[in-house]
């Protein structure tokens, strides 16, 4: 019976030690669990107020801008236009055609961060979604004077290679610039050179890099193209100038063993057989000019620009740079030309309205060695030029109406003429060429 007894009282007691055990627990439990109910809200009002800070920090950095220019062209028999499908050859040959388009559609992301930058800007049409601007930008953060760029960006030469799209006074840019710097952009690095805007010296500017010479397509190549330009701009009063030279020096892949250059009115070739695999070399040098000032009558403003040089292409029939040469490309003769053009434009704002004229002439000749009746002639050489060597000239007349910060309409009317060569078939007039635009462009 004590036995029992003992084995019962020791039973309870341990049952009494589990229960105040299990109370211990859970009053520990609610202690802990009130405490952190009773934190909870405070860290998490931290967290928040933390998570706002680091994306205001953010956004602060990141800014996004934009703009679509939408537009109505229309062109005579001859002519080609910038939107919409090319000419069909059944409904329209020998007709005047029109076509409804976005001409631009630009998203531009720029991120800045204690002297770097990136960018990323895209081209979004009915024809394509394309990269435009992919490159990073980093400033020295000693002296400010410095600053290295590396990606897909403008090419550093003359004024209107870089001249913003949305801020086209003119319809398109002159067709030398077309021609030469097709796309405006390429792929590379660059240094540029210019003193902070406290500084006596911030009117000169050096912009210098080398560049895969495809456009924005890849670099397929060991050689790369020099670009550089230097440019002087000082403001007096409500009177503003600027004056720039710049050069290039770059390289076509030859990929046949023929290449030919002008001897006398037509083209000799060189048939030497390790001429394939060698390089052409494309020399440009170009003079820029642009003077401003404020009156009673608005804002003018008078830009010009002048670029001569060597340009080699592939193929007798175009004297277009590349853009987006494949690594294999299809075998082409080289040509080798000299050339000269530019352009010359005034821009007039009416008074303190909200309306602009421009006028503007450029001209581009693709081979200064013949003129006139001499193309489509053979000279002494035996090999003929053809409609790659004509010249072209247009007279571009502009209006222009600032609806408002973002939106602003453009009406341009251009006139084409061309080099006319009794010699060449289809060139013993004027072509039958020019064009109206009427652009609606909306930009934030």
């Amino acid at each position: 019976m004590v036995v029992i007894l003992q084995h019962q009282t020791l039973k309870q007691i341990k049952m009494k030690f589990k229960s105040i055990a299990l109370c211990s627990l859970l009053f520990s439990s609610l202690v802990a669990f009130a405490q952190e109910e009773n934190a909870d809200p405070v860290e998490s009002l931290n967290q928040r107020v933390t998570q706002l800070e680091d994306a205001k920090t953010v956004s602060s950095k990141l800014k996004f801008s934009g703009y679509i220019q939408g537009q109505f062209e229309s062109t005579q028999k001859d002519g080609s236009l910038k939107v919409g499908d090319s000419r069909s050859t059944i409904t329209e040959a020998g007709k005047d055609m029109n076509r409804f388009g976005v001409r631009r559609g630009r998203l531009k992301a720029t991120y800045d961060d204690n002297g770097c930058q990136y960018v990323l800007e895209l081209d979004a049409t009915e024809k394509s979604i394309k990269i435009k601007d992919v490159y990073l930008n980093i400033l020295d953060p000693w002296v400010n004077v410095f600053s290295l760029r590396g990606g897909v960006f403008d090419r550093p030469f003359g004024y209107e290679v870089s001249y913003s799209s949305s801020r086209l006074e003119s319809a398109e840019r002159s067709r030398i610039i077309q021609t030469l710097f097709p796309d405006e952009k390429d792929l590379g690095g660059m240094l540029t050179i210019q003193a902070p805007k406290t500084s006596p010296w911030n009117v000169l500017k050096l912009d210098a890099g080398l560049f895969g010479g495809n456009s924005a397509a890849m670099d397929n190549d060991s050689k790369k193209d020099f670009i550089g330009h230097l440019a002087y701009t000082k403001a007096f009063g409500d009177m503003k100038i600027g004056l720039g030279v710049s050069g290039y020096y770059g390289f076509l892949t030859q990929t046949t063993k023929k290449v030919y250059t002008m001897s006398g009115a037509g083209f000799s070739v060189d048939s030497t057989a390790t001429n394939k695999g060698q390089y052409a070399k494309r020399k440009y040098l170009g003079f820029d000019g642009q003077f401003s000032t404020k009156s009673a009558v608005g804002l003018t403003t008078i830009r010009a620009e002048y670029i001569l040089g060597q340009q080699p292409v592939m193929g007798a029939s175009d004297s277009k740079s590349p853009n987006g040469v494949a690594s294999n490309p299809t075998a082409a003769d080289t040509y080798i030309r000299n050339f000269r053009g530019g352009y010359i434009h005034l821009i007039q704002d009416i008074a303190d309205t909200k309306h602009s004229i421009s006028i503007k002439y450029d001209w581009y000749d693709p081979n200064t060695k013949v003129s006139g009746d001499q193309i489509g002639t053979a000279g002494t050489s035996g090999i003929k030029t053809n409609k790659a060597d004509i010249s072209y000239g247009t007279l571009g007349l502009a209006y222009l109406y600032r609806m408002n910060n973002n939106v602003r309409i453009m009406a341009s009317y251009d006139i084409n003429t061309n080099e006319k060569s009794a010699k060449l078939s289809g060139y013993g007039a004027d072509l039958k060429d020019n064009v109206f635009t009427l652009r609606l462009q909306y930009k934030f």
